[in-house]
């Protein structure tokens, strides 16, 4: 008995086993931190990568969107009946366009809904490739003899514009 509790003496006042206890307590707590670290880092890369991808759709997107006003800036057609003007763009471009997110801005000014007619020459609910869209713009009367802009701007921002004059 006396052998033994000799044996658990020497193990208890051992400095070799408290800095093997101190030492494998500070690996454990490494490894650890070093566990946290890297599940940190894996999420952040994943939401750079996930970012990444929606910003080349976009500039995918973009890249494949043209649209080109053809309509002829000496003469703009004004019915007077209605007080609108027409302007016709074609969709130049490789992507389908939703008419639902065209806006329209004439002099600076956004065209509101009311004031803004938008039909596809060939009808249809999407602006396709090569296809002509008609913008009526209803200005409630002419406009002041001068120059004018109007600039049309798809649904993913790419836009043209035509100065003319009145």
């Amino acid at each position: 008995m006396q052998d033994e509790t000799s044996k658990l003496h020497l193990i208890l006042n051992d400095e070799n086993g408290d800095t093997a206890v101190s030492h494998m307590i500070f690996f454990i707590a490494a490894v650890i931190i070093a566990v946290g670290v890297a599940g940190v880092l894996s999420v952040n890369v994943e939401s750079i990568m996930g970012a990444a991808s929606t910003n080349s759709d976009v500039v995918s997107d973009q890249l494949k969107t043209d649209i080109t006003i053809i309509s002829d800036p000496e003469v703009i057609p004004y019915n007077s009946t209605s007080d609108y003007y027409t302007f016709y763009v074609k969709n130049t471009g490789k992507s389908d366009i939703a008419l639902e997110y065209v806006n329209v801005i004439l002099d600076g000014e956004y065209i509101q809904d009311k004031n803004l007619n938008l039909s596809l020459q060939d009808s249809g609910e999407t602006w396709k490739p090569l296809g002509v869209l008609i913008v009526n713009v209803t200005t409630g009367g002419e406009l002041n003899s001068g120059d004018h802009g109007l600039k049309v701007v798809s649904d993913n921002g790419i836009s043209d514009t035509i100065d003319f004059k009145t």
